[in-house]
């Protein structure tokens, strides 16, 4: 077997792991290996071009095509989990929200007994990651390797009108929710620059990256090299070869929540019992590995629209297209700069509620379901927008776990959707939030007809009916290897694994809760402060 010693073994060059491996190499005199399962896919056209989420999500060249377990509280549906496969991982084939999370909640992942994870302790590292020209210089920041733009740049009618509405079905607007005023509704801001992607592969992989950075793609991982309970290495799989590198520093598992937590199991790291059951040797017992998995189940309801405003008429018309393509590639502007969605809403869904609740946002776009993106895939002969929806913070815990004792196989992967009653509540509630706000002067303007699920359904149990039946995921699963003190914690408050010496976990799998809407930006800022805590350890 091939042998190559490195300071620091990264696996997988996704939201965290670009971040953490490109800060680690910056330190002089320290050698790096990130190693990437898939290709180098991260400068095609339609990675770069934000509309072009619409080529990527269902193309295997592009993500891992995962299946859920059947959902009891979905119908028994397998829901599709798409997971970028390429360098920037899921940054390089998501929509590009940029929201960094409720301060509130990440002060409580700090109260859960993980100091240096409250949000001002994050904020340094949501400000060093960003380049963003608004917003309160103290708050945001201006030089980051991640470009952020704001769609209130570029207004379309429809997001306008949303917002709009917002306002006047009483939900305060927010100047800039990632700079204080979490709260409100307002236009989305994006990772993008001068209309292209900007995730973390042109971020911190792109021409900045260091020399001593080596970026190894289409290299899977197999597992991780252990010696007395330390680990040493790793074993992988590059141009049909088995080969390993060790570290002398240490071995950081970055390969997101569904592929980090089965590399531990597959290691010896995980329930004893489950383990053994698979033919594998016991190398740490830790029952959390695998478990408190969380995702964001959305629902959507979707309009006729009285005006042709929307992606729709441009799908079914290869005039519209090439005008609006023309647009794109002159100015860098337009719908095909947004990934479909332009404005969004972090609202209460009672007002007794003390902090958001739900988030509701404005698509361009309306078909069978949220893959319904061409002409020949289900869009609605129409113009038509959506109204997406989902609960901030799901009560609802499932599970990701190996199934065999071989890392090309994919894991079992259960979100358990919808088995807390609270879930079921809070999604009847953004429903019909979603359905007063369309009810507004501003929005009703463009509403000829409400087409799913249509006014006739009304009650409690035909509207949950509904959103079993066209739930879908918001690409958001986390904390499969949680961050904590509690018995299932896998890693402590530096990413330590625990029982286990020289292994940090680095990516959304550590996430102890949901830290409320989108995911992506929280998860660059773990790569960050994941750096610091391994540099101050090998200074």
């Amino acid at each position: 077997m091939q042998t190559e010693d490195f300071d620091y073994i990264v696996v997988g060059a996704g939201s965290s792991g670009a971040a953490l491996a490109h800060r680690l190499a910056q330190r002089p005199q320290t050698s790096v290996l990130l190693l990437e399962a898939g290709k180098p896919r991260q400068n095609d056209f339609w990675v770069r071009t934000p509309l072009g989420i619409a080529k990527l999500l269902t193309n295997p060249d592009y993500v891992w095509p995962f299946q859920t377990a059947p959902q009891a509280g979905l119908g028994n549906q397998r829901i599709y989990w798409p997971r970028g496969r390429l360098p920037g991982g899921s940054s390089s084939v998501n929509g590009m929200i940029y929201v960094r999370g409720e301060p509130r909640e990440f002060d409580h992942w700090r109260d859960l007994g993980n100091p240096g994870w409250g949000y001002a302790d994050l904020l340094p590292y949501f400000k060093r990651m960003e380049s963003y020209a608004g917003g309160d210089e103290s708050q945001r920041g201006r030089t980051g390797p991640i470009g952020v733009t704001s769609l209130a740049n570029d207004p379309q009618p429809l997001g306008g009108a949303f917002v709009k509405a917002c306002v006047e079905a009483g939900i305060p607007a927010t100047p800039d929710y990632n700079g204080g005023a979490y709260e409100g509704v307002s236009y989305l801001q994006l990772n993008t620059a001068n209309g292209r992607r900007c995730g973390t592969a042109r971020g911190y992989l792109g021409d900045s990256r260091p020399a001593s950075l080596d970026l190894r793609t289409e290299a899977v991982a197999l597992g991780i090299v252990l010696e007395n309970r330390r680990a040493v290495g790793i074993d992988y799989l590059h141009g049909g070869v088995k080969r390993r590198a060790r570290a002398r520093a240490e071995v950081i598992l970055s390969a997101g929540p569904i592929k980090s937590p089965q590399l531990l199991e597959l290691s010896g790291i995980g329930d004893g019992d489950r383990l053994q059951a698979l033919g594998i040797d016991v190398a740490h017992h830790a029952p959390g590995v695998g478990e408190n998995l969380i995702d964001h189940l959305q629902a959507r309801i979707t309009f006729e629209c009285s005006q042709r405003v929307t992606l729709n008429e441009v799908v079914s018309s290869p005039l519209r297209q090439g005008l609006m393509g023309a647009r794109y590639l002159l100015t860098g502007r337009g719908m095909m700069a947004t990934p479909s969605a332009t404005a969004h809403a972090l609202a209460r869904a009672d007002a007794r509620d003390e902090r958001p609740t739900v988030k509701i946002q404005m698509h361009h776009i309306t078909g069978k379901d949220r893959y319904s993106r061409s002409k020949g895939a289900g869009t609605d002969p129409f113009p038509g927008f959506g109204i997406g929806l989902f609960q901030l913070r799901p009560q609802s815990r499932g599970e990701v776990h190996a199934v065999t004792r071989s890392a090309t196989d994919d894991p079992a992967m259960d979100p358990r959707y919808l088995s807390d009653p609270a879930d079921i509540e809070a999604m009847l509630k953004a429903l019909r939030l979603a359905r007063r706000v369309a009810r507004q002067p501003a929005l009703a303007a463009y509403v000829k007809r409400e087409t799913r699920p249509g006014l006739n359904i009304e009650s409690d149990d035909e509207l949950l009916a509904y959103i079993r039946g066209c739930g879908q995921t918001s690409w958001h699963p986390i904390g499969t290897c949680k961050m904590g003190n509690d018995p299932l914690a896998v890693v402590d408050a530096s990413l330590r694994v625990r029982g286990v010496q020289g292994l940090r976990v680095v990516d959304s799998s550590i996430m102890p809760t949901m830290p409320s809407s989108n995911t992506n930006a929280a998860s660059i800022a773990i790569g960050e402060k994941a750096a610091d805590l391994i540099l101050e350890k090998h200074p």
